[in-house]
């Protein structure tokens, strides 16, 4: 039987299997697992990817909120944006129902997870000003770093997340102004509450992104810096291929390039393959955990989404395959991004430990 103390249960295995590989396989999870928690993080997450070959993140918050109750999509709204009650995946979470964010937290590092992303996706002033926060916009971003952080408790890093500002989608490159100072302030925010990196993500144009490693550059924090390819995943929205943004962003300055959300595991190595063969740094890889199609290659253009999106969830199986195969494919670090919740992150940790048997 599996130790008791384990929080990853071992794998069902088919009928047949010898009893022992099965013993063997949870004590080499257990092993992996608590000497990992045994002593406090001490490391910069580019320390621990050299050493380990592969860090493993967490998964998806504002989705997996939003299906418990504490976030919402927006979509029985005529108008979002509109103020108070008009968010749209906004994480105000963090001050209005910070419980649920720290259970979601502890799932995550319970499920294996070496870092957990402090949920400042979408915190900028503007954003929030949309939703209604505005005026809380630093003590959003500060309690989000403060529940990670405890939480954490030295037992993983802490990540604080930057994203797209949505600016360049409605008002096009005028905007870059703009989004320079909203991004700058809300980075500037995260440095002073104590995040250990930075995770830009969900970019869906390289010109907004480089903006994003600008303003980031300014600090001495680590940087992993991921696209969202979105309605093609041949190239970006402003029409940069993936190696042409992998190059792009490491000249900028990130340390750890890749892509996130958008494509479940299959579909997004194709991506992931461009941009290795691209860059000399390792990559970085949250897919989505929904199943996409060859005309609609994102889920977030799928007709299920926001609210049928149960009806093209993947397996956990996917995860866990997706794991095994990421070292041999230029992986540093791996994690899940929506509709990932700690089940999928703990496939992700099974399929690590299986990849070192």
């Amino acid at each position: 039987m599996p130790d008791p103390k384990c929080p990853i249960p071992s794998p069902a295995l088919k009928d047949g299997v010898n009893e022992n590989i099965e013993k063997e396989f949870s004590a080499l999870i257990c092993v992996l697992y608590l000497r990992e928690r045994k002593n406090p993080v001490t490391e910069t997450i580019l320390d621990l990817i050299k050493r380990r070959g592969i860090v493993l993140g967490d998964g998806g918050y504002l989705i997996e909120l939003e299906r418990r109750g504490y976030v919402d999509s927006g979509s029985e709204r005529e108008k979002v944006g509109t103020g108070r009650g008009s968010g749209q995946y906004t994480p105000e979470v963090s001050i209005e129902h910070p419980e649920a964010l720290r259970e979601l937290h502890r799932e995550f590092l319970k499920a294996g997870s070496q870092v957990l992303q402090a949920l400042t996706f979408f915190g900028t002033r503007e954003k929030l000003t949309r939703s209604g926060y505005g005026e809380q916009t630093e003590i959003i971003n500060q309690a989000a770093v403060k529940i990670a952080r405890e939480v954490a408790e030295g037992r993983a890093l802490v990540a604080g997340s930057v994203s797209r500002t949505q600016l360049f989608e409605r008002q096009g490159p005028s905007a870059a102004h703009l989004v320079r100072d909203l991004l700058t302030e809300q980075i500037r925010l995260l440095q002073r509450a104590g995040v250990d990196f930075l995770l830009l993500e969900t970019f869906f144009r390289l010109d907004e992104m480089l903006i994003a490693l600008e303003c980031a550059r300014s600090g001495s924090l680590p940087l992993i810096a991921t696209m969202s390819f979105r309605p093609r995943i041949t190239e970006s929205g402003d029409g940069h291929s993936p190696a042409e943004c992998a190059r792009a962003m490491m000249d900028a300055g990130a340390q750890i390039v890749g892509a996130n959300c958008e494509q479940e595991p299959k579909r997004m190595l194709p991506i992931l393959r461009e941009m290795r063969h691209a860059v000399d740094i390792p990559i970085a890889a949250q897919p989505a955990a929904f199943r996409t199609t060859d005309e609609t290659p994102c889920f977030t253009r799928m007709p299920q989404f926001p609210d049928q999106l149960e009806t093209i969830q993947i397996s956990r199986r996917e995860f866990y395959d997706f794991a095994r195969t990421a070292k041999a494919e230029g992986i540093g670090y791996l994690g899940g991004c929506c509709g990932c919740n700690a089940a999928y992150v703990r496939a992700l940790a099974r399929g690590l430990a299986a990849a070192n048997t």
